[in-house]
């Protein structure tokens, strides 16, 4: 048990009583400021030392919580974008028989369904580009086997060789993903 004194200078002393077998009851220990104050200062390195390795913990947690947000958020906006490619690849046939009815259209010179259709077709075109949705039409262009997929060769003087003479069927890509490789014919120098 400790109890606390001034003296007349000002200076506070420390008088702790020990209770033991070899001391009297009344027998008091005085403790010096100085011994006072260097306990208090290895008390202050200690809690200092207790504190850095706490705030060291804290931004570790809180570096480990922002990374575990930002997978999550990528994760999210993964699995959105997948179901999003889905639901575009579910349209492609639509979009593949509007096509299919204006050719058709053009052969009967229907000008009204054509008309029709047209309109149809770019409106959801149009719609689903602002969504992310890519047009893969190579006619003329180098043949690229991971866009393209050749359907059939054909010798020709006309172009360079390995260039896509024809798309058959348009491929389409959705955020950067390829949905499906363009159908295309290619070229190659004719035999003689």
């Amino acid at each position: 048990m400790s109890e606390g004194k001034s003296t007349e200078d000002g200076n506070s002393e420390v008088e702790v009583k020990v209770v033991g077998e070899d001391r009297d009851p009344g027998e008091s220990i005085e403790v010096d400021e100085e011994e006072r104050l260097e306990v208090l200062g290895e008390d202050v390195v200690e809690l200092t030392a207790q504190n850095a390795v706490l705030l060291d913990s804290l931004k570790r947690l809180k570096a480990d919580f922002d990374n575990y947000r930002k997978r999550m958020v990528k994760e999210q906006t993964h699995i959105l974008q997948t179901a999003e490619a889905g639901l575009i690849k579910k349209l492609l046939p639509i979009i593949e028989n509007l096509d299919r009815a204006l050719q058709s259209a053009q052969e009967s010179e229907a000008a009204g369904l054509k008309e029709g259709v047209v309109k149809v077709l770019e409106l959801m075109l149009d719609t689903l580009a602002k969504e992310g949705l890519e047009v893969i039409d190579p006619e003329g262009e180098s043949f690229d086997p991971e866009h393209h997929e050749a359907m059939m060769v054909v010798e020709t003087d006309e172009c360079p060789e390995d260039t896509v003479t024809d798309v058959v069927q348009k491929g389409y890509r959705f955020g950067g993903v390829l949905l499906r490789p363009a159908m295309v014919r290619v070229s190659c120098p004719a035999k003689r």
